[in-house]
């Protein structure tokens, strides 16, 4: 009876508190929040095809080398095809049906062609009667390819992805060439000789790539599929007159080296955490709470990937010193400037009012200049030389961390790796040839700092800019006599560029799957957020590393010396040193699963040398000395790891590579001593592994990795004389053996993690 009236007066009550009690109370257990699937996130993949190529040159084989035997002989250009397979890994970020991505990737291809000719037999010129002929054979492999590229894509249904892509590429591109030029003199009994000279020139190539995709997701899973078409161009091949070791100059003429690829690939993308994609505060990590209050709109946010162009205005600085230049003339220093025009691309990451982020970004220039110098001989004519020189194109890879002053002003600084395609043309009226041209692929590092403003309440972001490059110098050679007066001199200073520039840029809004929206706040009080490895970190970094140069070289004789004395070859340094410099990049979080990008830049000493000496085949000694230095060592890597524990993340890396590597040779006879430093700017790939703890529950990152660079093989020459005098009929005159620049670095860094 009791019972009976306390449920009663139970449910009075509950009659009589009416509605209000009633909306507070949920009649059923809300279902859990599941997030449609969505583009956004890191991928990491793989691909295959098949490229082919256009090498355009016209090289003229007759004059010098064949002393003008055969007029109008030489080797034209040819046409590559060949092979390629590498990796890709990138990151998405979805609005709606846009989807904006940066992507790196690396291939190793057999992509080659070559070209002969032959000519003869002929007769001979001189008092003696003699036949002669000659044969030259050119061939050229594109032995890597890779890029750093920015994707933007619109979802022709939610599975699948249609793309156009571009942005920065490079090669290890390998010129070969091989002439001969054989004579009969037609003595009893006939004799034979010749000149003969194999030469192997690797290039380290830059420039841009462009091309269109379709990607589609297979099966509802991660597993993604694409099929895509790239074209690379690294601008004009070698137009230059190479000076022999026996008659120079040489000249060449060539056009644009490109290629292009078609390629299938498979890749496999990490469920972002909702940190991951851009969202801060409440809406993190956890499930999105049920609560009676509406849903509010998501406030606009600097986070996310951008697109855009820019225009501006650059001036360089050449700060050379040549004493005695080509014709004896001096000529000190080029001051170059013109426009700037171009696009970048990039992704933000925003913790309140702090925003860091990558950037990549690519111009033409008509920065170029030009000084001029005139000589006049006592008695003779007056001599003249100018050098000109140009920039173009001029791409970075960056990072940028900045202060939002109000929430719509943003100051910023930025730094990492920047390139250029550097040109020089010489022009010596009355000397054969009359002009020289060069054209050489700089690294180097880029620092500045700018403000970006939102316009209205929109997302286009408008910019003003400053940028400062720095490509280090470009060598020095001095002669001196044994009582130390100078023959020859030439120094230089480092090559800079300086930009101010505007830009306007459209932001993508925060990564969401199609059709999802972004009304993700809820108005009741914010839950905790668990920590996320996701977000942008900038950090620094010290530690030591070796190196090895597996090339040599003879030490030159004063002249040609026949036969040949007994080589003196100097070769094989190894290197050791400190390594110190920044990181940064971003991280996503899958669970267990952390995938990343990141640049580095590091300023190191590691150093070595190695000596040698010998006969110079004229009585006297010779010697020989080569000191080598790795002087900055920079990657563009992406990184994959597994938490052993929340805290604990071990990873491996690889990516893109490049050094600036300076080699200084000392070469000493009888006569006269010779130091020729000669820096070279190489690129190639890294691979390594590392670990990283979290330090006391902060956004503090300790880790320790090791990295192994290899920059492929340096250049081989093999020139020398068909001697019958010679036992082995041959007498060598110079010889370069080609062999791999590797490096191992071992560093420990700290990072700090933006929310």
């Amino acid at each position: 009876m009791k019972g009976h009236l306390l449920a009663g007066v139970a449910a009075a009550a509950l009659v009589a508190a009416g509605p209000s009690l009633a909306a507070d109370l949920p009649l059923k257990a809300p279902p859990p929040k599941v997030d449609p699937w969505t583009w956004s996130g890191f991928y990491l993949g793989g691909h295959a095809g098949h490229g082919w190529s256009q090498a355009p040159q016209s090289v003229a084989a007759d004059d010098p080398f064949f002393l003008g035997k055969f007029p109008g002989f030489g080797v034209a250009g040819y046409d590559g095809k060949g092979w390629l397979a590498g990796f890709h890994a990138g990151a998405n970020w979805q609005d709606g049906r846009i989807v904006g991505g940066l992507e790196i990737d690396l291939s190793a291809t057999g992509i080659k062609g070559s070209s002969t000719a032959t000519v003869g037999p002929m007769p001979g010129l001189g008092g003696i009667p003699n036949i002669v002929s000659g044969s030259a054979h050119s061939s050229g492999r594109f032995e890597w390819l890779g890029s750093a590229r920015a994707r933007l894509g619109y979802l022709a249904t939610p599975d699948i992805l249609l793309y156009g892509t571009g942005g920065l590429a490079w090669t290890h591109y390998t010129h070969d060439e091989d002439l001969r030029n054989d004579r009969t003199i037609l003595t009893v009994p006939p004799t034979q000789d010749g000149i003969f000279s194999s030469i192997s020139s690797p290039n380290w190539r830059f420039g841009w790539v462009a091309g269109i995709g379709a990607e589609t997701r297979l099966f509802n899973s991660n597993w993604l599929a694409r099929l895509e078409y790239l074209h690379y161009d690294f601008g004009r091949s070698d137009t230059n007159a190479t000076t022999y070791r026996f008659f120079g100059p040489w000249p060449r003429n060539g056009g644009n080296l490109t290629a292009d690829v078609v390629r299938v690939g498979l890749s496999y993308k990490f469920d972002p955490d909702r940190f991951a994609l851009g969202y801060t505060g409440a809406e993190g990590l956890a499930a999105v709470p049920y609560a009676k209050a509406p849903l509010a709109a998501v406030p606009w946010t600097w986070a996310g990937f951008y697109l855009g162009g820019h225009g501006g205005y650059g001036w360089a600085d050449d700060p050379f010193n040549n004493r005695l230049q080509l014709n004896g003339v001096p000529l000190s220093g080029v001051d170059s400037r013109g426009f700037v025009a171009g696009f970048h691309a990039g992704a933000n990451w925003q913790s309140r009012s702090v925003v860091g982020g990558l950037e990549l970004d690519i111009s033409a220039t008509g920065i170029k200049g030009s000084v001029s110098n005139t000589l006049v001989v006592p008695g003779g004519p007056v001599l003249g030389a100018t050098q000109t020189d140009k920039f173009d194109p001029v791409g970075s890879v960056r990072s940028r961390l900045g202060y939002l002053v109000t929430p719509n002003v943003l100051l910023y600084g930025t730094g990492g790796l920047g390139w250029t395609h550097f040109s020089t043309v010489n022009d010596t009226p009355n000397v054969v040839p009359s002009s020289l041209a060069a054209q050489n692929w700089l690294f180097g590092w880029v620092a500045g700092g700018g403000i970006e403003a939102r316009l209205g309440n929109t997302n286009w972001l408008g910019r003003v800019e400053y940028l400062h490059y720095d490509f280090g110098d470009s060598g020095s050679l001095t002669s001196l006599t044994p009582a130390g007066g100078v023959i020859t001199a030439s120094n230089s200073g480092h090559l800079t560029i300086d930009m101010v520039r505007a830009g306007l840029s459209y932001k993508l809004n925060w990564p969401d799957p199609a059709g999802a929206g972004r009304s993700m706040i809820v108005a009741k009080a914010p839950v905790a957020q668990p920590w996320s490895w996701s977000g942008f970190y900038l950090g620094g970094h010290g530690g030591y590393g070796w190196g090895r140069d597996s090339s040599a070289t003879y030490a030159e004789t004063d002249g040609l010396v026949i036969p040949s004395p007994p080589p003196t070859i100097i070769g094989a340094v190894n290197m050791q040193g400190y390594v110190a410099g920044f990181q940064a990049g971003a991280n996503w979080q899958s669970k267990e699963f952390v995938g990343g990008l990141e640049i580095d830049l590091s300023k190191t000493g590691i150093e070595g040398s190695t000596s040698a000496s010998g006969a110079d085949g004229l009585g006297g000694v010779l010697s020989g000395a080569m000191a080598d230095k790795f002087d900055m060592l920079g990657s563009v890597r992406a990184r994959l790891g597994y938490l052993v524990r929340p805290d604990i993340l071990l990873y491996g890396s690889g990516g893109l590579a490049w050094t600036r590597y300076e080699q200084t040779q000392t070469n000493s006879t009888t006569t006269v001593t010779t130091i020729a430093s000669t820096p070279s700017w190489r690129a190639g790939w890294t691979a390594g592994v590392g670990g990283q703890v979290r330090l006391w529950n902060s956004n503090w990152l300790a880790r320790l990795e090791y990295l192994h660079y290899d920059f492929g093989k340096t250049a081989s020459v093999y020139q020398g004389f068909i001697d019958p005098n010679n036992p082995g009929g041959l007498s060598i005159s110079r010889q370069i053996n080609s062999g791999r620049l590797t490096s191992d670095v071992i560093r420990a860094g700290i990072d700090y993690k933006f929310d």
